[in-house]
């Protein structure tokens, strides 16, 4: 059994995988002050009937530096299988045409390795989270880069910061045509976001001269809100993050077999 840990900005997934099938999943809240001990017994008690001593192999992506080493100890203490940590030395799976390889985060390289084993190439993929990004796979099945917006509910909070303007939380907007504040700001954030990528997408298949119908794929905490506002024959693709973990590792293992 293969344990899948995404550690983002606001929450920390955890996948269970047998065979490359997700089978079980739930997520925590980030939170810095918790120690190694405090994780190992939140992981163990949300795991529910999956079995940790069945685990033989763990991966591990994270865009929380400051967490991952005590994330690793917390399931350290848990397991003991071997685990892999995305970043500089371990492969993705895929080339990289990017100015500096080292530069991509974890979770960019396991979005697309997921894209890739879920839909295939050429794909754009946007992950609307605490940020939201958008990258690019061509039609050789290279990562070629993209672009990062401040998230849903970080420009809501942005909004909401001024003086007369209210703190509300990311819920769904019935009209592009806001006729009051807490729909206009919901619009324009929302819809702002859904234009953002539609015209980045365009761009991208000009400059990279891919077809017309090169598939979007969306994933991340708010992309079931921003659904609706995408083009039809988006494909939203919940934890795409942790399903493109699980092919890391197991390109990996192959590698290191062959």
């Amino acid at each position: 059994m293969l344990l899948a840990i995404d550690i983002g900005n606001s929450t920390i997934k955890v996948g269970f995988f047998e065979n490359e099938e997700l089978t079980a999943h739930f997520s925590l809240k980030c939170d810095p002050d918790r120690t190694a001990d405090e994780y190992a017994f939140l992981i163990k008690n949300l795991s529910g009937k999956e079995d940790l001593q069945r685990v033989d192999g763990v991966i591990l992506g994270s865009v929380v530096p400051s967490l991952t080493k005590t994330v690793a100890q917390a399931v350290a203490k848990l397991t003991d299988g071997e685990i892999l940590t995305v970043g500089p030395g371990l492969k993705t799976g895929f080339p990289l045409k990017i100015d500096d390889p080292r530069e991509l985060g974890a979770d960019l390289a396991a979005n697309a390795a997921g894209a890739l084993e879920v839909i295939g190439f050429p794909a754009l993929v946007a992950d609307f989270g605490t940020a939201t990004t958008l990258l690019v796979i061509d039609e050789k099945g290279a990562y070629r880069g993209g672009c990062f917006l401040p998230g849903i509910g970080m420009s809501l909070e942005a909004l909401g910061g001024a003086e007369l303007l209210p703190e509300i939380p990311a819920e769904p907007v019935p009209s592009p045509l806001g006729t009051n504040t807490k729909d206009c700001m919901r619009s324009g954030v929302l819809r702002g976001q859904a234009f953002s990528v539609i015209g980045f997408a365009k761009t991208y298949k000009t400059r990279l001269d891919l077809p017309q119908d090169t598939p979007l794929i969306i994933t991340g905490g708010y992309a079931p809100l921003i659904h609706p506002c995408l083009p039809d024959g988006t494909a939203h693709v919940p934890l795409l993050t942790l399903k493109g973990l699980c092919a890391i590792y197991h390109f990996n293992k192959r590698v290191r077999k062959s």
